[in-house]
């Protein structure tokens, strides 16, 4: 696929899509430069920046079908338009939809007031992100958290002697050994992307000295037995991307979760733990911390009249 004026996006582009990604304020967790980054590698994303706008431009990598992403930056209505005809050409030669991805829903009035497109907006429930109250996770106070209280309590009797560590890039091999452990496990291939995250944290520790990559681990007995990795989104709210633990120690994840949020994250009021996929395993812990709402990831396809 080629795209005239993109170019493939890259780890160089991240100070211009941080800037660009400042501007509009995204909540939807995809649209961090760190989530980019670590998974780009299943989209091969072309850039296109237009107006001071920066869209993705995607052929479907080994995830979905060809798209465009929601433009980062300040959005108009003409800025749009004007980007959906840069890329209208695009999708025509190949006969592909043209399918607008990753829209928060304050870019809805955007889409319906379009002069010279209709947009058929939709949103799968499954790809919605969880949003947490950040105190609550941090202090696991009240009724409603006295399970994870528990969970904790339990980790901390059990293994007093544990010791807790920001985020490094040399704890590399340690984690992905961890990832590893997990694959090795559920007999999945830790380099099929759509199988395992085991690339996508390898990629985030990599670039790491070039992002803002906050996070945390855990070791017991001098052993790394949990790792977290997340970003600062929009200031007042964290982005968890990656959470691992080793289930063989009683309420770890719990540790991990709330010791991650209180050193490396203190400032935040919100907390965005992404999507459950609809595995419902993981849809059940995500409901478990007791989300306060969630962010719909509204996608659109788009009818020139």
């Amino acid at each position: 696929m080629h795209c005239e004026g993109c170019t493939l996006f890259s780890i160089e582009d991240g100070p211009e899509y941080a800037r660009c990604h400042a501007l509009g304020r995204s909540e939807i967790s995809d649209h961090c430069l760190n989530s980019r980054i670590a998974w780009n590698a299943g989209f091969y994303y072309q850039r296109i920046v237009l107006e001071d706008c920066f869209s993705l431009l995607s052929n479907g990598g080994i995830f979905t079908t060809p798209h465009l992403t929601w433009p980062m930056g300040f959005v108009t209505p003409g800025k749009l338009e004007r980007l959906l005809d840069a890329v209208y050409p695009v999708f025509a030669a190949r006969s592909w939809p043209l399918r607008l991805m990753y829209i928060d829903a304050a870019g809805l009035p955007l889409l319906q007031g379009l002069q010279q497109y209709t947009a058929a907006i939709s949103y799968n429930p499954d790809f919605s992100d969880y949003i947490y109250d950040a105190d609550l996770l941090r202090e696991l106070s009240g009724k409603a958290m006295h399970k994870k209280r528990n969970h904790v309590n339990r980790f901390l009797r059990l293994y007093p002697d544990f010791t807790y560590e920001p985020i490094r890039q040399d704890h590399q091999v340690e984690a992905l050994a961890l990832v590893q452990a997990w694959c090795d496990e559920k007999q999945v291939d830790c380099l099929n992307l759509c199988g395992s995250d085991y690339r996508a944290v390898r990629q985030l520790f990599r670039e790491m000295p070039r992002l803002d990559v906050r996070g945390g681990c855990i070791r017991i007995d001098g052993k790394l037995a949990a790792f977290a990795l997340g970003s600062l989104l929009n200031g007042d709210t964290a982005v968890i991307h990656f959470e691992k633990a080793d289930a063989a120690y009683d309420g770890l994840y719990a540790a991990i979760n709330m010791l991650v949020l209180k050193n490396a994250f203190p400032e935040v009021k919100w907390v965005n733990r992404e999507e459950d996929m609809g595995i419902p395993g993981l849809r059940k812990a995500k409901e478990s911390y007791n989300p306060v709402r969630q962010v719909h990831k509204y996608e659109a396809v788009l009818t020139r009249i």
